[in-house]
This record gives structure tokens, sequence and C-alpha cells, in this order.
């Protein structure tokens, strides 16, 4: 017998459904972008007197805690259930991570961070229960590779990053608690991803193997214990800078990522396959060490300085990995060995925007240059989602 009309509508919404589960960084990712948007168009509000205020403080914990989070989501929902061979991520779980995200952004903008903190240790609370069912799971027919055991560590540091940024909100809360925790949440959490996760990601945008399954062989384990170490160094080394170390501690976690992203995740070498995307998520890898190293010879130009960690290390790696992710899932070989024009604007006005925002400080002009970085990077990210937008919110 043929399908009904009914019948046919439903198959379809079923596998339109399936699509976002089966690859929900489609959601996640143009979601990051308007967050990048919400927190980098701060500095544009307030230079061009839309905002009659500002906040460092906004600005930086929307970017780190929405913007590059719901890309880390986007990426962790879809690669998870793969690696594991597992069931997809529910409907629910998507939401109830969406509505997290927005919540914590919604907070920071008003100023209500008991709200934005409780809803940013949310985010962990959920992705830990999703992880954790498919890793130890029956169902389960792969673990994950050594250097994920970060990816706990990195929600570690996001949560005790969101309790002592809270506790700012009561009164006689010592001031150091709170940068403390910005410390945590602004290099902590995506220091440890950035390794963990690029122990995954690199060797497969390189052409190399991917790494093992945890627990595969002694080596393997020792790698693990060797990846916990450089988290457990990383909170060591913000403990320290807060302690008053700002050289010690900024040079610690550039050795420490250096080695985990050169030796773990292979960066020590080019990519052996053509793809623009895949040389700017290697750059990246080096710009992190690079923005730390800066700020710990320089502690008086530290914030600028740590700008190609956040800009030219964090950014540009969120968007060439997403790049990746989107180019090999929606079957688009013929960009994805080339240069499209959209990536290479991209990168072109993520650079121009870290010279302006890096030489701010030393201009006459300082609000100026943030108000210029924050248009151009914003352009750079428009004709990212400009090119990829479509594709990925069309199933």
């Amino acid at each position: 017998m043929s399908k009904t009309t009914t019948e046919h509508a439903a198959d379809a919404a079923g596998e339109t459904n399936s699509v976002w589960r089966g690859e929900p960084f489609r959601i996640f990712f143009p979601l990051g972008v308007l967050f990048a948007w919400l927190g980098v168009g701060h500095w544009l509000m307030y230079t061009t007197g839309v905002f009659a205020s500002y906040s460092c403080k906004i600005h930086g914990l929307v970017q780190m805690q929405a913007f590059m989070m719901a890309f880390a989501v986007g990426f962790l929902l879809t690669a998870v259930p793969r690696r594991t061979q597992t069931l997809a991520v529910s409907a629910a779980e998507m939401v109830a991570l969406a509505a997290a995200l927005i919540v914590s952004t919604a907070g920071a903008l008003a100023g209500q961070w008991l709200v934005s903190e409780i809803a940013y240790a949310c985010v962990f609370v959920l992705l830990a229960q999703f992880a954790i069912r498919r890793f130890i799971g029956r169902t389960a027919g792969r673990r994950p590779p050594a250097a994920f055991v970060l990816v706990p560590i990195a929600a570690m540091h996001g949560m005790v990053g969101a309790v002592l940024v809270a506790m700012g909100e009561f009164q006689n809360a010592a001031p150091s608690a709170g940068h403390l925790g910005l410390l945590f949440i602004e290099q902590g959490v995506f220091l440890c991803l950035a390794v963990g996760i690029g122990g995954l990601v690199l060797p497969l945008m390189s052409g190399t193997l991917p790494p093992p399954d945890l627990g595969s062989s002694p080596r393997e384990s020792w790698k693990a214990i060797a990846y916990a170490t450089a988290g457990a160094a990383i909170f060591l080394s913000l403990i320290l800078e807060q302690f008053g170390f700002q050289r010690i501690g900024p040079l610690l976690r550039a050795i420490v990522v250096a080695i985990g992203l050169g030796l773990g995740g292979g960066a020590w070498r080019l990519p052996g396959k053509t793809g623009v995307h895949r040389k700017l998520v290697w750059l990246s890898t080096w710009m992190m060490p690079a923005g730390l190293i800066a700020s710990a010879l320089w502690p008086d130009y530290r914030v600028p300085a740590l700008h190609i960690l956040f800009i030219g290390g964090f950014g540009l790696m969120a968007f060439g990995v997403a790049t990746h992710v989107a180019l090999s899932h929606l079957d688009l070989p013929q960009h994805a060995l080339g240069r499209p024009p959209a990536i290479i604007i991209m990168a072109a006005a993520f650079a121009l925007a870290l010279f302006i925002r890096f030489t701010a400080d030393a201009s006459d002009t300082y609000f100026q240059h943030l108000g210029w970085a924050s248009a151009v990077w914003i352009s750079g990210s428009a004709a990212w989602l400009v090119f990829l937008g479509p594709k990925l919110l069309r199933p």
C-alpha cells in the first residue's frame, strides 16, 4: 500500500528531527555566533553611544561562557555519540543546553551574575550526564581517547569558577575570589578543552590516524596520566598567577599547552591535507602559547597580550574546527579542499581585529580602537555565517 500524505509528512518530520539530533552542531554553531556578536558588540555599542557604560566582565564572560561554550557543546554533542557508537543526543538535552546558554547570557547582560553562573554550571552538569551515559553505558562501542581526561578537568575549572564569580554577589566577598573565578572561566576551561579535544581533532584534520581508545594499551593509560597532570598544572598555574606570580603562571600554562598540542595533538608539523581551515586551526594552536608568553613577558600589557590567546587562539580555533566539522558532515569536499573566500575573509578580519585590539592600549583612541576591532571581528564572523549558515540550517 502507498503511504498517505500524513504518513509522508510524519516520515519527513522524523527524518528532520534525526538530522538535528545526529548533527546538533547545526544549531549550536550559529547560536554561538549570535552569542559572540552580543559579547563583542558590547564594545561597538558603547563606542557608538548606544550604551552609556561598558563592562569588561560582561564582555569576557559572555564570550567564554556563551560563544565559546556553544561551539564546544555543538562539537561534543556531535562527536561523543559517533565516537562511542551510541544514541544521538535527545531533543530534551539539546533544548536544556540551549536554554542554559541563553539564560547564562541574559543574566550576564543584565548584571545578574548569580543567575548567569548557575545557568553556566548547569551546562556542565548537563554535558556530564550526557557523556557519562554514553562512555560508561553498556551500549558504548568505543571509549574516548586519553586526551579526553582533560574534558572533566575543564568542567571542574568552570564549576569552581562559576562558584567564585557568583560569590561576588554577596556582601563581604573577597575581590580576589571573583578574579580567580574569571581566570578559571576565561582561561582554564578552554585551555583544557583545546588540548583535550585537540588530541582527537588535530590528528583527524592533519590526515593522520585517530588516537586509540583510553585503556586500550599501557601506553594509552600513561598518556591519560600525562594529560591529567597537564590539567592539574593549568589549575596550579592559575592559582600561582592569582597569588602574584604573574610571570611564572602564564609561562607554565604556555609550556603545558605547547607540549599538549604540539606533541599530543601533533601540531609540531603542518597539516598533511589541503584546506585553508586546517592551516588556520594549526596556526591557532600556536597563538595560544604565544599569547600566554606575551602576557608573562609584559605583565603591564597583559590584557591586550591575552587577546592573542582569545582572538588568535580560542576564537580562530573555534571557527576553524567548526568549519571542518560542518564541511565534513555537509559533504562539501570541493569547499573543504579549496580556499572558500568566506573563510579567507574571516581569517583576515580576525587578524585585523587582533592587531587593532593589541594596539589599542598604546593609542590615544582606546575606545575607538575597541569599537573598530569589534566591528571588524563581527564582519569576519558574519562572512563565515553567511557562507555556512544556510547549509547548517538546511536539513
